[in-house]
């Protein structure tokens, strides 16, 4: 595991992430979903702590693709499945009616509120009765309070940083300054943990044209 440090904003840590995985990455079949092996750049093992994070975001406001943006937040925001994902539970349905059953964010809200220093709020996207054909990318958050802040902290199986990875992060932040602002609370920082970093060749000249252009200025 390599931990990339410390950065301000989630628009560096795209722009982090990206490097490493140009200039330190392998190319690879990347065998993912049922029936899918495509072509990509990766790195495996990464962590990163993103601090002062603000939204919006400059960088992201500059090299977003909207379509990709609308797509995720779709995901994150909308009930129901996601037809792209095999169907799937989206994001949305996993964090506020998980199994059909349980909305892990109210929990985790009522969780902390009843034991600031519990090291056991934690919740997960993964449906293991019904996640078969998809496994969810972002896989696990957890919250931590420490100096009357709220950190998080989140394993990620797989993140595409060449296309839909900054929206997860933004709107992972979006979920902890929800939950921050629940139990009155400064948000903290949030700590990455991703076991496959990559882009996909088909976003190579994009992914080039994006640094070439950060790297520049």
């Amino acid at each position: 595991m390599k931990h990339l440090g410390i950065v301000e904003t989630i628009g560096v840590a795209w722009m982090t992430m990206l490097n490493e995985i140009v200039n330190k990455g392998n190319k690879t079949m990347y065998t993912d979903n049922v029936g899918e092996s495509k072509q990509v750049k990766e790195i495996v093992g990464t962590s990163l702590t993103i601090k002062n994070i603000v939204l919006p975001d400059p960088i992201i406001e500059k090299y977003m693709v909207q379509e990709e943006y609308d797509w995720m937040e779709n995901n994150f925001t909308k009930l129901g499945t996601v037809k792209e994902l095999f169907d799937a539970n989206s994001y949305a349905s996993k964090l506020y009616n998980y199994m059909s059953e349980k909305d892990q964010i109210d929990w985790l809200v009522s969780r902390l509120k009843c034991n600031l220093h519990t090291r056991a709020a934690t919740i997960t996207t993964f449906e293991p009765l019904s996640d078969e054909e998809y496994i969810p990318c972002v896989s696990m958050i957890d919250f931590y309070v420490d100096n009357n802040r709220l950190d998080m902290y989140v394993y990620c199986r797989s993140l595409d940083f060449g296309c839909k990875a900054y929206v997860n992060l933004v709107m992972l932040y979006k979920i902890l300054k929800m939950i921050a602002d629940n139990i009155d609370i400064e948000v903290g920082d949030m700590n990455l943990i991703v076991k496959s970093a990559h882009f996909y060749d088909k976003d190579k000249e994009k992914v080039y044209n994006i640094l070439n252009d950060y790297n520049n200025q």
